[in-house]
Formats: C-alpha cells, sequence, structure tokens
C-alpha cells in the first residue's frame, strides 16, 4: 500500500456565537505539528451549509490567515446559489487560496447536463485547482464519474475528487479516470481505498484523531489504526454533526473542557461521549 495524504476537512470554530479564531490557530498548529497535508476550511463537517455568506467568507479568510508550513489550504466555497458560490471562489483566490473544492448544489434534481453547465460556469471563471466533491447522501444527487470525467477532460484546473458516496464500487469508477486524484471521503473505508490506490483521504474524525493520518501513509499501525476508525465513528455516528466534532477537537485537542462552542441554531452536547473514547483517538 503506497504512502498517500490526509486532508483535514475542518471545523468551524465557535466562541459566544462568534468565530473563535484562537481556536483556528489550534487547529492550523495541530495540522502543522502532525503533517497533515491540507486544512479544508468552509467544508460540510465545518457546518457550512447552516453560515451566512458573511461567516463562511469570514472562515475562509481566518482559516488562511494562519494555515503555516507545507500544511496546503483548501476553501470550499459551495453555495447553493450559482453566483454566490462564483462570489465565494473569487473571494477565496483573493485571499490567497490557490485550492478550491466545489459540491454539486442540493435541494433541487439537477440534471446531468445541468450540472454540467453548473461545474462549468464556475470552473472557467476562477483562477484554481479544482478538487470536485461527490456527497449525495448531502446533496441528494450523485455526481457521476462520468460527469466528472468529462469536466476534468474539458477543465485542467479540475486535479480531483473527494468520493463520499460510500460505495467502492463507485470508487474504483472515479480511480479509472486518468489524471485524476481520488480521495476518500468516508473514514471506514478509508483503509481498503488505499489498497485500491486512492491519492489520500479528507476524513472527518482528523480534526481530532490521527488514525486516518496513520492509515493513509501506510505505517505499521495502520490496520489497527482502521479497526479504531471504524469503532469510533460508529460512536460518532450516534450524535449530532458538526456538534460531535466540535466537542472532541475541544476536548482532545485543545485541551478544554468544552462549553459555549457551538453556533446555533446547534447547542452543546447534553451527554458527551465517555471518556473512554479517548483510547480510540
Amino acid at each position: 500500500m503506497n504512502a498517500g495524504k490526509i486532508i483535514i476537512p475542518a471545523l468551524t470554530p465557535f466562541r459566544n456565537q462568534q468565530i473563535d479564531a484562537e481556536a483556528v490557530k489550534a487547529m492550523t498548529a495541530y495540522a502543522k505539528k502532525n503533517f497533515f497535508d491540507g486544512l479544508f476550511a468552509g467544508s460540510s463537517t465545518g457546518g457550512v451549509a447552516a453560515l451566512s455568506y458573511k461567516k463562511h467568507k469570514e472562515a475562509l479568510k481566518t482559516y488562511i490567515e494562519n494555515i503555516h508550513g507545507n500544511v496546503t489550504p483548501l476553501a470550499g466555497i459551495s453555495r447553493n446559489s450559482l453566483d454566490e458560490t462564483t462570489s465565494m471562489g473569487k473571494d477565496a483566490v483573493d485571499f490567497g487560496y490557490k485550492t478550491i473544492v466545489l459540491i454539486n448544489p442540493y435541494y433541487h434534481n439537477y440534471s446531468d447536463k445541468t450540472l454540467l453547465s453548473y461545474f462549468g460556469s464556475i470552473l472557467g471563471g476562477i483562477d484554481a485547482d479544482f478538487y470536485l466533491y461527490n456527497n449525495p447522501g448531502l446533496t441528494g444527487r450523485d455526481l457521476k464519474p462520468e460527469v466528472v470525467s468529462k469536466l476534468h477532460e474539458t477543465y485542467s484546473n479540475v486535479k480531483g475528487v473527494k468520493e463520499s458516496s460510500g460505495n467502492l464500487d463507485t470508487f474504483g469508477r472515479f480511480l479509472s479516470i486518468e489524471g485524476l486524484e481520488v480521495y476518500q471521503g468516508k473514514d471506514t473505508l478509508l483503509f481498503d481505498s488505499m489498497k485500491m490506490g486512492a491519492t489520500g483521504g479528507i476524513c472527518s474524525s482528523a480534526n481530532f484523531s490521527l488514525n486516518t493520518l496513520k492509515i493513509a501513509k501506510g505505517t505499521r499501525e495502520a490496520e489497527e489504526s482502521s479497526r479504531k476508525v471504524k469503532e469510533l465513528m460508529s460512536i460518532v455516528s450516534t450524535y449530532e454533526n458538526p456538534v460531535i466534532h466540535n466537542y472532541l477537537f475541544r476536548k482532545y485537542i485543545v485541551g478544554e473542557e468544552p462549553v459555549d462552542y457551538m453556533k446555533r441554531p446547534y447547542s452543546d452536547l447534553d451527554m458527551p461521549p465517555k471518556q473512554e473514547i479517548q483510547t480510540l483517538l
């Protein structure tokens, strides 16, 4: 199994209903210290769909101002409006991002033809590398390998895809697209995906755990780390997302007893996981 990359789909930390710049600094320091390959601000784990345009833009700016070393900054720019997404992409480039993550719009039942038009409108007008993002569980619509392949052929700035369908057959079809970097977005499938030839993973548990990092890098602990990831995610999945990710980051990375760390309408966890979860991190 070849060594690959791990990118953290970063949470968006809040304190007193405002983005917590000190917690962002803690996240970027954690990424640098542990040699993560990238930090993806504006991610689904970051609760981006619940942010206003202003807060989304603030999150991107706060992260890139604090990312240092060999950690690559990535900007998630996706809004459900084409105009807002395009504008956010231009803002991200102005802030200094050179790599952008873009998911298909949600709620409406878009055809493949419309998705090609949607992505094309953005890809052709923003000077950055792009990673497209397939997560039908969130958008309600698959971004098919055939659509991504067409975009990859047409636009030279389409460099890769984050594949979060949870289907390894679909993952394999993305891997067959020549020259495309393919990242696994499901933590529990990372070990199998790396054996298939994945570029790496963009995995939410990386916000508070080094297990996916060990898997992607092909360490001697990779198989044991995969077992821990499956057990850990079975616990995490019983909680509200992204609340649980923020709680675990605050407690085990920042080292505080988490209080008032979520933006409305979310609230702090009523019944946090037991201390034994630390053995799985």
